[in-house]
């Protein structure tokens, strides 16, 4: 009975959705080191837009979408993004130059079946606009339960973007850990979709 109950409760847990009341990771536009490559940074006020993950920043009062080929990450006060293709995913854990990473965005197909017309709200289009208009639309909170989000989540190996999946990772595990791999494979509490399970794959992989 107890197993059944862990199991219940595990299964529950990898259902629930995240929220959030923003519509960018941040209320505000953070002073932030945005990490370029050759081993540059600059300085500048940034915001990770959940619609699509990607980096924001404000040039003379207006907020617009960073042009991100140089750039490969960027480094808050606490919390480090690192860039996905072309969008930024939070830095969860590492392992030397191995890194797990989370690509947040708004859930847009659970937003349209709780509401209609959600792709068109005007905070969902924002290159351009002057930062006072953007906090008075901020303002506007959709709900009180907030903008349903989900989670996709990325291994950085070796300069390779690899998506957080079965048939995409193993190929990268080490020689020496593939027997490891398909025993944790096999277990049951172990989740493609749980963080804490994933980190556990850092100890698999190269570094």
């Amino acid at each position: 009975m107890a197993l059944t109950v862990a199991i219940q409760t595990f299964a529950q847990q990898q259902q629930e959705h995240r929220r959030s009341t923003e519509t960018f990771v941040f209320p505000e536009f953070q002073e932030a080191k945005v990490l370029q490559t050759f081993g540059r940074s600059v300085r500048a006020k940034v915001n990770i837009f959940l619609k699509d993950s990607a980096l924001y920043f404000v040039e003379d009062s207006v907020i617009k979408k960073a042009y991100t080929q140089s750039i490969i990450g960027v480094q808050f006060d606490s919390v480090k993004y690192l860039k996905v293709d072309s969008i930024m995913g939070e830095v969860l854990a590492s392992r030397k130059y191995t890194h797990l990473v989370r690509v947040t965005t708004i859930d847009m197909d659970q937003l349209r079946a709780e509401t209609t017309g959600g792709e068109n709200l005007p905070y969902f289009h924002i290159e351009g606009v002057h930062t006072s208009a953007f906090y008075e639309i901020e303002g506007q909170i959709y709900d009180q339960k907030g903008y349903p989000l989900k989670d996709r989540f990325y291994f950085l190996i070796r300069g390779n973007v690899v998506p957080a999946i079965e048939s995409k990772v193993k190929p990268y595990v080490r020689p020496e850990m593939q027997e490891a791999f398909k025993n944790l494979m096999g277990d049951r509490f172990w989740s493609w979709n749980d963080p804490k399970s994933l980190k556990m794959l850092l100890n698999y992989l190269p570094e």
